[in-house]
Formats: structure tokens, C-alpha cells, sequence
């Protein structure tokens, strides 16, 4: 038997997703089974918006919205929330999803892993469990979560997942409240699986927030911490600026150079379905949101595209000649959250940037 040809199967990926680009399909969804949690984190985009009354879909109708995803051509599925396990039909969503033949990764704190969800995951394993690990003490996970027993009931749940021979990749959210735990959360992780990854950058939770501003880390302090502790950002950085530079280049020759202002996959080939039955690119860019009805997922998707594809960037946008693009989180839904403008920039975000920018070229690694 001949050894898989990786090469030919990363290109058919990528014609997958120009044919997806070209004839708007859906080919990844996020379905977010549920707003509900058990923690109470200070820094969460969901619950400050969760109503209480809100009616979630049912599993029939999450399985309905699934298949018809499916059928338009998706086959990669994330099963978020809220806390998705706290729904106590998730088993038979995620079998019903599984059925469909697509790949499913969850996103989850691993506090509520039980033997029902145990059982369901072992008769078709998921491709990824990505559990958020806020804090490596009871103390941390207190001040973050609110709850000083989901470190040890996480640690418990994620143990759980691996004895089961579960793929697992830890992340953490990096704030003031955790960052001196930043190392002794990715020692965490086990040899074999994902690198403990991590968000840099907190944003708003929703439009005017200014309560995140208070658990940011000071842009210079962020930098020295990546420096000590993830020395391979250095390299990942290298590589996301060739790709950027290459996909330019390549562009140009096609003459494909375009001024949207939208240029990632959300929204384009991809969306994320909230807990009411909401359709819009991401979590972020609610402004695009359509509700679904059913049987009329591909319709609800490129409706929302077709808006989002319409935003167009100003002449003067100021990440169009960036150098620290490439070391950068923000983006235009997520400048609107923070500054209320879509075609603006979140300026931590870019503060992390140059100061990274400044810090690679100060070493020679830039």
C-alpha cells in the first residue's frame, strides 16, 4: 500500500474551498447548542447577552439545520456554547450529527464529562475536544469562573477524555487574572496532542463594553510572557507572514486583489448558527444575522454572505500596509464590537502587533 499523498489531499481541500468561495456553500458550521453555562466567567461574550426566556432549538431542530448544512456540502461541524454538555440531549445531537458523516469537534470546559457522553463519544469519535482551561489553581479558576471547584471537576473531566482515548487539545484565555499561571496551564498539556494554545487579546462582549479594558495585560508585559514561555510563536509568526505574502502574490497574478473588507473563511464558506437559530458568519458579527427557517439554511447562509461580502474596506484602511499584520488579532467584526465601526481597527490588538513587531525585530528574528 502506497503511503497517503499529503500533497494531493491538502490541494483537494483548498479546490474544495474555492468551489465553496465560487458557489457559496457552507462548508464548516458552529452550532451553538446552547447560551447556558455553569461557570460565570468575567470575561465571556455569551452570557452577558443570554436571556434567560430565550427558546434554544431543540435537538430535532438542530439535527434538521445539520443535515441541511450537510447537504449543502459542509462537512466539518464545531459543537460549542454556552457549555454544550449542560444540554442533557447532547449525546443524541452529537450521534445524530456524527450519522451525517461529517467531522465534529467540540469546544467545552470538560466539567460535566460523564459516562452518557462517554458512551456517545466512543461509538464515533470526534476529531477534536478542545476544552479552556482557565487557570492551573482553585484560586484562578475562582476569580475567573466564579467557581473555585472547576479547576480539580476540569482536570477530572479532562483526564476522563483521555483515559477514553479521546483526541483532547487544551487553550486558555490570557488575562491579568491568569497570566502568572500561563506556564503551569500549558504544562498541562501531554505529549502527543495540540500545543496548549491561547487568545492574546480579549475583546468586547458586546457593543460599548469597556469592562474587559480592566483584565487586559499591558501589550509590552503580553509580548515578554510569549517571549518566555512560547518560544515557537517566533516561527509560527514566519510562516503566517510567507503565507500571507505568497496568497498576495498569488492573488495579483490572478488578478484577484479585492478591497472587501470581510477576507477570512467566516461568512464566506462557513457559518455559526447561535442557540435561537440565528445564521451569520461568526460569533462576532452578529449585525449579519438571519434567522433560519427550516429548509431554508443555504438560503438564510447566502443572504448573510452576500451583506457580509458587500462590506468593502476604505482606501485608507489602516491595516492595508500593516507590517505587524501578520502578528495581529484583529478583525473587522471585532473592531466593531469595540469601536462601533466595522472598516475601524481594535487598538489592543494592534498595540499587541507592533509591539511584537517591535520586540522580533529588536532580537533579529524579524
Amino acid at each position: 500500500m502506497r503511503a497517503c499523498d499529503t500533497s494531493t489531499a491538502i490541494g483537494r481541500v483548498e479546490a474544495l474551498r474555492r468551489r465553496g468561495r465560487e458557489e457559496g456553500l457552507p462548508l464548516h458550521a458552529t452550532l451553538e447548542l446552547t447560551r447556558r453555562c455553569n461557570f460565570r466567567c468575567v470575561h465571556c461574550y455569551v452570557l452577558p447577552n443570554a436571556n434567560a426566556e430565550e427558546r434554544e432549538l431543540t435537538g430535532d431542530e438542530w439535527l434538521a439545520l445539520a443535515r441541511e448544512a450537510a447537504d449543502a456540502g459542509c462537512f466539518s461541524v464545531l459543537l460549542t456554547g454556552g457549555e454544550p454538555l449542560l444540554r442533557p440531549d447532547f449525546p443524541e445531537i452529537y450521534l445524530g450529527i456524527r450519522a451525517l458523516g461529517v467531522h465534529v469537534m467540540i469546544f467545552t470546559n470538560a466539567t460535566l464529562v460523564n459516562r452518557r457522553v462517554l458512551d456517545a463519544l466512543r461509538l464515533a469519535p470526534p476529531r477534536l475536544i478542545e476544552v479552556t482551561v482557565y487557570g492551573a489553581s482553585p484560586e484562578t479558576y475562582r476569580a475567573v469562573t466564579g467557581r473555585a471547584e472547576g479547576y480539580l471537576e476540569a482536570l477530572e473531566g479532562i483526564e476522563r477524555l483521555r483515559e477514553a482515548g479521546m483526541p483532547v487539545a487544551l487553550k486558555t484565555i490570557l488575562m491579568n487574572l491568569n497570566a502568572h499561571e500561563f506556564e503551569a496551564i500549558r504544562a498541562l498539556g501531554r505529549e502527543g496532542e495540540r500545543r496548549v494554545r491561547y487568545d492574546a487579546a480579549i475583546h468586547a462582549r458586546f457593543p460599548g463594553d469597556r469592562d474587559m479594558e480592566g483584565y487586559r495585560l499591558p501589550p509590552e508585559e503580553l509580548v515578554e510572557l510569549e517571549a518566555r514561555v512560547v518560544p515557537e510563536l517566533r516561527e509560527e509568526w514566519a510562516r503566517t507572514a510567507r503565507r500571507e505574502a505568497e496568497q498576495a502574490a498569488t492573488a495579483a497574478e490572478r488578478g484577484e486583489v479585492s478591497d472587501r473588507l470581510y477576507t477570512c473563511a467566516a461568512g464566506a464558506i462557513s457559518f455559526y448558527a447561535t442557540a435561537t437559530g440565528l445564521i451569520q458568519p461568526c460569533v462576532s458579527a452578529g449585525r449579519y444575522a438571519v434567522p433560519w427557517q427550516p429548509g431554508r439554511l443555504l438560503e438564510a447562509f447566502r443572504q448573510s454572505r452576500a451583506e457580509l461580502m458587500a462590506a468593502r474596506k476604505p482606501a485608507d484602511h489602516a491595516c492595508a500596509d500593516c507590517a505587524a499584520k501578520p502578528y495581529c488579532g484583529s478583525c473587522p467584526a471585532v473592531a466593531d464590537l469595540e469601536t462601533g465601526r466595522e472598516d475601524g481597527v481594535f487598538p489592543y490588538a494592534c498595540e499587541i502587533a507592533h509591539a511584537r513587531l517591535r520586540r522580533g525585530r529588536a532580537s533579529g528574528n524579524i
